[in-house]
């Protein structure tokens, strides 16, 4: 992507006022540019954290997501214009956090990753949906 599109798109993203389809493209951009910045952090440390099969550590992952979801919630009815940026990147620290909880887990806990995927996904759809919501206006 050209620096002048990356621009384009960061800018539309900004402004409330701009094509809804080119700010869903943007927020999608940013979100797989943090997913893949997590992903390489936990590539980086998945040589290092050792393996520690603790099942309490579930429960952290289980009650970790849950809050991250309620604060991602509260930044989409709360913080208008920045809301779903918020809520990506709480999906991306969903992600990242239990990626991390699953590389403590192995092998079994690597079953974690899906599922940090797939609350970034969750996260990523809330935050399109806060965007159509904002364009709409109140």
């Amino acid at each position: 992507m050209a620096p002048n599109a990356l621009q384009g798109l960061l800018k539309a993203l900004a402004d409330p006022e701009a094509d809804p389809n080119l700010r869903r493209r943007a927020l999608r951009a940013y979100g797989l540019f943090l997913l893949g910045l997590k992903g390489g952090l936990l590539l980086l440390l998945a040589p290092f954290l050792p393996s520690a099969p603790y099942p309490p550590l579930l429960l952290l992952a289980v009650l970790g997501v849950a809050w991250l979801y309620l604060q991602a919630r509260s930044a989409l009815e709360e913080e208008a214009p920045l809301g779903p940026l918020v809520a990506v990147g709480l999906g991306a620290a969903a992600f990242f956090f239990l990626g991390v909880l699953g590389l403590l887990l192995r092998p079994l806990g690597l079953l974690l990753l899906p599922l940090g995927l797939g609350a970034f996904w969750g996260f990523l759809r809330r935050g399109e949906e806060g965007l159509n919501a904002g364009a709409r206006g109140p």
